[in-house]
């Protein structure tokens, strides 16, 4: 499983790898040199660097290093001291590239707070509860699994401390613990009860979702229980004994992200992980600017299909991804002088999830572990080429879809120390390290960001009480904000030393001869400048400008190959050069049309002096015309036509300079032309288009393009008034006739412009005639409606009465009688018999 064939075989690799390519000699007089990072705590060693961050150099092709290195760090929670020993080799390809290797071959970690930790509390592990008792601790978990487990399965349930029996790995199957029940004794105790550590169900995925273990993991999912940090004792009841009950506790687990099962107060482990990767730089190798990425790959030959490797894990090797970790850093680093270089790096570690098929139930996800996203900056000091300080800070920010950590740290590191180089191809390191923001007692009493969520749940299922409101939920917690029972970690501090051993090319000679500086560019910012036209002409394409550059840029590119401070000297054929450096203004204003010829000497100071040269033609306008006065046009249209009355649009156009014989197009938005087109005045048609409105648009030909040819005019279309039925009865009464006649005299008052149409048929010859009469006559002697405005109609004769009253607006044509349903011959009336006088009547 630890074999050192990977190495060979990755090292075989990148020895093949190394194809010829150019080489970059280093400068013989520069003191600063090349070393492999140490990593640890985050950021993975191997690539060049300081400690714990990359820096912007690569090695060169046929250059490589091997590292070995003892690395002392602190982490939480569970106040953790880790002592890694990586191993790496990196070697050069090109100017731009090297590959690395790196194992860690050795790791011990002493755990000095472990009730702080969930691992302590697995089936297989026990605390210390003083100096001579040993059990296992009170937990926070998913209910058992069982034939008589009652309500308790599903549930977060409160599991007493010493109440696990010791079950090892893979835990299935093995005793829950009694949980303080009896057959038969207790309000909730019942015959059989047989509590058992259950099958994983759920999760699986490499990257989500941790799975749930009954009797074992927290009840919020994962193999790791919840914690608790102090119990009471509540009072018997008339039907129980006094029973412990939490008071200070969490449902999800607490865990240290780079070993969370360790459950060994000290454990040790070898080759706990392996790294491949490159560190790739896209700038230049001698440029004091380097910009690059990192792409690595991390895997763990410790993982928890089998006892053997889950008990690795227990002693701390690592947190067994199950396909390896993919992650990639980005560095920047800056050259600011001889002995002072920064350097930064900013990256995101993708971390698998724990998997294993040893819990039941296929295959599950023992943790969803966190990503990391890394950052630091470093400073380096290279005094000489044998001494180099170093001072750095990084941080590690667990993020991404993960299992929630009760207690979490994002650690902050601190490092200083200093490298020594006897030779540019070996040497030691050393460094005092510190963890910035440890949990500690201040960091309780002093920051407030530090968050814990204790008492997560209002209520916890306890066996023989049921579902029990905890008292003090609201936190508690000790005088200085911490959680009660929690334990502060101490002593935040850690050290290393490194040993590395290589080859490195020989480096270009101290003192050279003096070279020529080298002019890469010499350019105007145009080549060519464009007189405009004179005052009385203009361009007939439009392309030529308005008024003339009078100056254009100058801008030389030049480098040195000994560094030495460049001098720039222009002169010009014609015009004035202002300005001075690599960017200068030659002025061009009274030159007339030519070619002129700008010059430059690059001087380096030592003797050395580079020449190159440009030109800028000054050219006359080449399609200048003369100006035009531009005709003007207009079109004139009535404000409002009548719907079916003609539309007309008249074209006014104004001669411009030249005269030009101008010709008519015209297009209309609705209608039809019906005389007209080709001439300065047409007609429209408005026939059926009442309410629109219609725009005449006339082109006119023969002008210049550069003006105006085009104009319109819109003319709304007034719809024609029609007249509407307003009321019709039969043969009704008059005192109900009245009533209709009273609404249609308001309807005509209402309608002042509007006159009144009555539409009378008849049963018999003259009656249509002689209801209609009656009606005007209510209508004008009672209404005081104007005669005038009404008119009766003889609508001829019909099977029975019938009268029509109509509203006819002003301009709408009256309407006729609807002869449809007449009655030829129409029948005389009959006369109503005369009464005889009676006696006494005159």
């Amino acid at each position: 499983m630890r074999s050192p064939k990977i190495i060979l075989c990755a090292l075989a690799i990148f020895l093949l790898a190394s194809v010829a390519f150019a080489q970059t000699l280093r400068p013989g007089n520069d003191p600063r040199n090349q070393s492999p990072s140490v990593g640890t705590g985050g950021p993975e060693g191997g690539p060049t660097g300081l400690f714990t961050i990359y820096d912007g150099d690569t090695l060169r092709k046929g250059e490589f290093t091997f590292s070995i290195a003892y690395s002392n760090f602190d982490r939480d929670p569970g106040d953790v001291d880790i002592v890694d020993v990586p191993l790496s080799f990196n070697i050069g390809i090109n100017d731009h590239i090297e590959l690395f290797v790196k194992t860690n071959g050795y790791r011990g970690i002493k755990v000095n707070n472990p009730r702080n930790l969930s691992s302590f509390y697995l089936p297989n592990s026990q605390l210390y509860f003083n100096a001579t008792t040993l059990g296992s601790g009170p937990a926070i978990i998913l209910g058992p699994s069982g034939p008589n487990v009652g309500t308790m399965a599903g549930q977060p349930v409160f599991r007493p401390a010493f109440n696990q029996p010791f079950v090892q790995f893979p835990f299935v199957g093995g005793s829950a613990g009694t949980f303080g029940l009896t057959p038969g004794g207790g309000l909730f105790g019942f015959p059989g009860f047989d509590a058992r550590l259950g099958p994983a169900t759920g999760g699986g995925g490499s990257f989500s979702g941790a799975s749930r273990f009954p009797g074992i993991g927290s009840p919020n999912g994962s193999i790791l229980p919840g914690i608790v940090l102090a119990t009471t004792t509540l009072p018997a009841t008339a039907l129980t004994l006094p029973i412990t009950v939490p008071v200070s506790f969490t449902s999800d687990p607490s865990y240290l992200p780079d070993a969370p099962f360790v459950n060994r107060l000290y454990g040790e482990s070898s080759f706990t992980n392996f790294v491949v990767g490159a560190k790739i730089r896209f700038t230049g190798p001698n440029n004091p600017l380097g910009i690059g990425i990192i792409p690595f790959y991390r895997w763990y030959p410790d993982k928890a299909g089998d006892f053997s490797g889950f008990n690795q894990m227990q002693r701390g090797a690592g947190p067994g991804g199950d396909i390896g970790d993919f992650g990639l850093v980005g560095f920047l680093s800056a050259r600011l002088s001889r002995s002072v270089n920064i350097s930064a790096n900013f990256g995101y570690i993708l971390n698998s999830n724990p998997k294993s098929d040893a819990f039941g139930g296929g295959e599950s996800t023992l943790l969803d572990r966190p990503d990391e996203i890394l950052a630091g900056v470093g400073f380096d000091f290279p005094l000489n080429k044998y001494w180099q300080p170093i001072f750095e800070v990084k941080s590690v920010q667990y993020v991404g879809s993960r299992t929630t950590n009760a207690f979490p740290q994002n650690p902050v590191d601190g490092l200083a120390g200093i490298k020594f180089y006897p030779a540019r191809w070996w040497g030691l390191g050393a460094w005092y390290r510190r963890n910035l923001n440890p949990q500690s007692e201040k960091h309780f009493s002093s920051d407030g960001d530090f968050n814990v969520p204790i008492n997560q749940l209002s209520g916890v299922f306890v066996p023989g009480r049921g579902i029990v409101i905890v008292p003090g939920t609201t936190r508690p917690a000790t005088a200085n904000g911490a959680p009660l029972g929690f334990q502060f970690s101490e002593d935040p501090q850690g050290f290393g030393f490194q040993f590395f051993v290589g080859h490195r090319n020989q480096r270009e000679p101290d003192v050279l001869p003096n070279q020529a500086p080298v002019i890469s560019s010499f350019a105007a910012s145009t080549s060519t400048v464009t007189v405009p036209c004179g005052p009385d002409q203009h361009s007939s394409s439009g392309n030529c400008p308005s008024s003339m550059t009078s100056s254009v840029g100058l801008t030389t590119t030049a480098t040195d190959p000994d560094g030495d401070t460049l001098l720039y000297t222009y002169s010009a054929t014609g015009g004035r050069i202002t300005g001075e450096g690599s960017n200068v203004t030659w002025d061009l204003s009274g030159l007339a049309p030519g070619t002129y010829t700008a010059s430059v000497e690059v001087d380096d100071g030592c003797g050395c002096v580079s020449f190159s040269s440009t030109t800028v033609t000054i050219a006359n306008c080449p399609d200048c015309v003369p100006n035009l006065v531009c005709p003007t046009v207009t079109v004139s249209c009535a404000d409002a036509v009548k719907e079916g009355d003609p539309a007309t649009f008249t074209a006014n156009f104004a001669q411009g300079t030249p005269t030009v014989s101008e010709t008519y197009n015209w297009t209309v938005s609705a209608g039809t032309i019906t005389s007209g087109q080709g001439t300065s005045s047409i007609t429209v048609d408005t026939k059926g288009l009442g309410g629109q409105s219609v725009t005449a648009t006339v082109e006119v030909g023969g002008v210049d393009p550069t003006c105006n040819r085009t104009a319109s005019c819109t003319t709304p279309v007034q719809p024609n008034p029609i007249p509407r039925k307003f009321d019709e009865y039969g043969n009704i009464r008059f005192n109900d006739e009245k009533a209709r006649l009273d609404n249609y005299a308001i309807q005509l008052q209402n309608e002042p412009s509007s006159t009144g149409v009555i539409i009378a048929y008849g049963a018999c010859d003259t009656e249509g005639m002689t209801r209609g009469n009656r009606a005007k006559d209510y209508l004008v002697n009672t209404r005081g409606i104007d005669a005038g405005r009404i008119t009766v109609v003889d609508g001829g004769c019909r099977s029975e009465l019938h009268v029509e009253l109509w509203i006819v607006p002003s301009g709408a044509t009256a309407p006729a009688a609807d002869m449809s349903g007449a009655v030829s011959p129409c029948p005389e009336c009959k006369r109503k018999p005369r009464r005889p006088r009676r006696r006494g009547e005159e």
